[in-house]
């Protein structure tokens, strides 16, 4: 049995977890990598993360610092008549893509019931061709069986044929 002594706590889980960064330190690295108003990318994050700190982080707690740390977009406070103009064209615009996307799901949609449909049909002419075909590998199978009885009978008469002759001969 091997004894607790042999191995101390401390010296052999010193490695397997990596020291803590607190959210504050995350937080002060992603204000001195953020260039303007972009803020690092994760895996840049991660590195720094790693270089400095000698752990990489939790890829989800990164990412959540990261999503924290975005700017977020204001509303102007005041909307001109140019900026009401550009939001309905924008809208307009938006109302146009819609219609396409809606136009190509059901093109989508229609093409794949045919496909579908078509499958089914072809389906349900080959099942009852399946069902002939295992009929009449059931029935050869049966046929191999007797031709092979057979083959055996005749060679059990014939010898029986060359005994009955060497007895009479």
């Amino acid at each position: 049995m091997i004894q607790a002594e042999s191995f101390p706590l401390p010296l052999y889980t010193l490695y397997m977890y990596p020291p803590h960064v607190t959210d504050h330190d995350i937080k002060l690295l992603i204000s001195e990598l953020t260039v303007g108003n972009r803020p690092p990318s994760g895996a840049r994050l991660r590195a720094a993360l790693q270089e400095r700190f000698g752990s990489r982080g939790g890829v989800s707690r990164i990412y959540r610092l990261l999503a924290d740390a975005q700017p977020n977009p204001s509303v102007p406070q005041t909307i001109t008549r140019g900026d009401i103009g550009r939001l309905h064209h924008e809208l307009e615009s938006l109302r146009e893509a819609l219609k396409l996307a809606d136009y190509r799901e059901q093109t989508h949609q229609s093409r794949w019931a045919m496909e579908v449909d078509r499958l089914r049909q072809q389906v349900a002419t080959m099942e009852p061709l399946a069902l002939k075909a295992k009929a009449a590998l059931d029935t050869a199978e049966l046929l191999r069986h007797q031709l092979h009885a057979s083959h055996v009978r005749i060679a059990a008469l014939e010898q029986q044929l060359l005994d009955a002759q060497a007895r009479g001969a």
